[in-house]
């Protein structure tokens, strides 16, 4: 697929001269599984979009224990580490398969979202939807049973249970290991895992 026609496509932009400038910027790129694409406390030169594969946000305690806290999964996910942009990252991003992803340099599309009304209200979108994401993990977190938030979990991000490590989705659910295998068997016992996990 072309830049101009993921612009369109994935994005749903249509200003004409918008989409050139940004092909112009913009630079697929393919990344390893394990590459770190942003660094806690580094501030970011560029902004980056997944395309295909599948990453992780995180950040470690004070006791430095590794917390996952977001997966990008979808085409088009925005891997931001910072909510306004051009801050230092609050948290890092690795991928953890082999992914492709689009990087656009900070500097000008800051410029450019002062330019096109269009891009703005793409960039106001993003943060609707991250707000939203935010807190839909903040109630699962506080207000779901340990089992609960599981079953979130999998509602929430189907058959990422089978892309993702026990230990990275654990410590997002805010649990242990072995809190989430007793959480697995009692379901299997139930007869419910296999479906609930979308399993054939």
């Amino acid at each position: 697929m072309s830049l101009e026609k993921l612009y369109q496509d994935l994005f749903g932009l249509s200003d004409e001269r918008l989409i050139r400038r940004l092909t112009e910027l913009g630079e697929v790129r393919h990344v390893k599984k394990g590459h770190l694409l942003y660094r806690e406390g580094e501030v970011p030169s560029k902004l980056t979009f997944l395309l295909q594969g599948l990453l992780r946000g995180y950040f470690l305690d004070a006791g430095g224990r590794d917390i996952s806290d977001c997966f990008a999964f979808k085409p088009g996910a925005p891997a931001t580490a910072c909510i306004a942009l051009g801050e230092p990252a609050t948290i890092s991003i690795e991928a953890l398969e082999d992914s492709q992803v689009l990087e656009l340099p900070m500097g000008p599309v800051l410029e450019l979202l002062e330019e096109y009304p269009q891009l703005y209200r793409l960039y106001t979108a993003f943060l609707l939807e991250a707000l939203k994401c935010h807190w839909e993990v903040k109630a699962a977190m506080y207000q779901y049973t340990a089992m609960e938030r599981y079953q979130w979990f999998l509602r929430s991000y189907p058959g990422l249970c089978h892309q993702v490590s026990g230990k990275h989705i654990a410590s997002f659910l805010g649990m242990t290991q072995v809190t989430l295998s007793r959480l697995r068997r009692a379901m299997r016992e139930a007869g419910q895992l296999q479906a609930a996990e979308g399993e054939s």
